[in-house]
């Protein structure tokens, strides 16, 4: 048995938790955000004022409302590892590669559980999707990633865990009967299925029959809003004709896709890209397409992106339970509203559906099981909720088979079980786990 504390991390793309085991005790999860209204859940948020400060979480949000949203706040930076094309971002003359933006993180939920234990703590198992992306290489490199943040915040033995695993140890705990159980972990970024055999004897590797994952989940869920209905109003399809030119043109891709994810939007500030919209402003052919680029820019300007994407995230949840809804935005230089339709939404969020069924499909298969051999299965995570995805999973498994766990803290206490197994008999434990 190991003599030193594991902190186990369920880093999010939304939200993050940490527990820790020790030879003494287990930890579920540590009060890493005093100021937030549940202190376990630490919001996946860096706030920069300048180059050379930074805020996390619930003081992220209140430090950038009071300084009028000047400096940057970044939020779902999770979804930028596997893309090999982002470097990093430049925060005033800082270069800030992703991997030290990340790790900055990270060492701030290492120093906040240190402090909470009252010990240091070098030892981590991070929890990880089943696939940070549907390219094997770029899942190779994220992972990549994900280790050289973990070592840049201090932590010296470094082992990872799937996500849907861990939420499957802590189901684990409460069996009594074996069954096959499927866990669906339903994230902000990433929706992840682990198939297993649980009951209450000791875990066996060759228990855990699939895993598998999709890295679409609630974000992509909120960027179908800004596609189909309200990236028109900042621009997505201002036309415009360049100086001396003859052509009509309308705004690049590059920067209507960027408008569509919480991760992206936030680059649109960067210098050459924002000077590129104020180009377009100047050149627009109407008086409307010039409102639009306007309005976008003050989104930018005005660093009004998260509290637009809180409200789309607020809209989509509102369309869980009612028909229709009025979505309004108005903010000095951002005033957006349309009437929004559930029957709409789950419309446009077929294709995500698809991509994520399609995932647990391939872990069905891989399991070779059909739905009916599936004893329970097991749903957490919030995009569990969302009625699109629950009605696709009743209508696969049956309502009867449908359990939802703790929506945030599942794969949190599933991490912590794995960890006190690790501390306990590492070389028979880790050494075997499933990649």
């Amino acid at each position: 048995m190991r003599d030193h504390p594991i902190l186990a991390v369920d880093f999010g793309t939304t939200n993050s938790l940490a527990g820790v085991w020790t030879p003494d005790k287990k930890i579920s999860a540590l009060p890493l955000d005093p100021k937030a209204a549940d202190p376990t859940l630490f919001r996946s948020l860096l706030y920069f004022p300048h180059e050379n400060s930074c805020y996390y979480g619930a003081e992220a949000i209140s430090h950038y409302l009071e300084n009028e949203m000047e400096g940057r706040l970044f939020r779902s930076f999770k979804a930028h590892l596997p893309n090999r094309g982002y470097l990093g971002t430049v925060i005033g003359n800082r270069i800030m590669p992703l991997e030290k933006l990340v790790g900055l993180f990270l060492l701030e939920i290492r120093k906040r559980s240190e402090a909470a234990l009252g010990q240091e703590i070098k030892s981590v198992l991070l929890g990880r999707p089943a696939r940070y992306s549907m390219d094997a290489v770029q899942d190779g490199f994220a992972r990549h990633r994900m280790l050289k943040a973990a070592e840049f915040a201090g932590f010296e033995e470094i082992h990872f865990l799937p996500e849907p695993l861990g939420a499957a140890f802590d189901i684990r705990s409460r069996m009594t009967e074996e069954k096959v159980v499927l866990v669906g972990d339903f994230g902000g970024g990433t929706s992840d299925f682990t198939l297993l055999k649980i009951s209450d004897r000791p875990f066996r590797t060759e228990d855990v029959l699939a895993i598998e994952g999709c890295p679409l989940a609630g974000d992509a869920l909120d960027s179908v809003f800004m596609k189909e209905k309200l990236s028109v109003h900042f621009g997505a399809k201002s036309r415009y004709r360049l100086p001396l030119g003859s052509n009509v043109l309308t705004m690049p891709p590059s920067v209507s896709e960027r408008l569509q994810h919480p991760a992206h939007i936030v680059h649109l500030k960067e210098k050459e890209t924002f000077e590129f919209i104020r180009t377009v402003r100047q050149c627009a052919l109407s008086a409307k397409d010039q409102q639009d680029v306007e309005r976008l820019l003050a989104l930018v300007e005005e660093q009004l992106i998260f509290s637009f994407f809180e409200s789309i995230e607020a809209a989509k949840r509102q369309l869980s339970t009612e028909p229709a809804m009025d979505f309004v935005f108005d903010e000095p230089g951002v005033s957006v509203r349309e009437r929004l339709f559930k029957k709409d939404f789950e419309s446009w969020a077929v294709p995500v559906r698809d991509q994520i069924f399609a995932a647990l499909d391939r872990a069905l298969e891989k399991a070779g099981l059909e739905a009916e051999g599936v004893d329970l299965v097991c749903l957490t995570g919030g995009t569990a909720k969302v009625p699109l995805i629950r009605e696709a999973l009743r209508s696969r498994f049956g309502e009867e088979k449908l359990q939802s766990s703790d929506s945030f803290h599942s794969v949190q206490k599933g991490l912590v079980e794995a960890a006190a197994m690790w501390g306990e008999d590492a070389d028979a434990f880790l050494p075997q786990l499933p990649s």
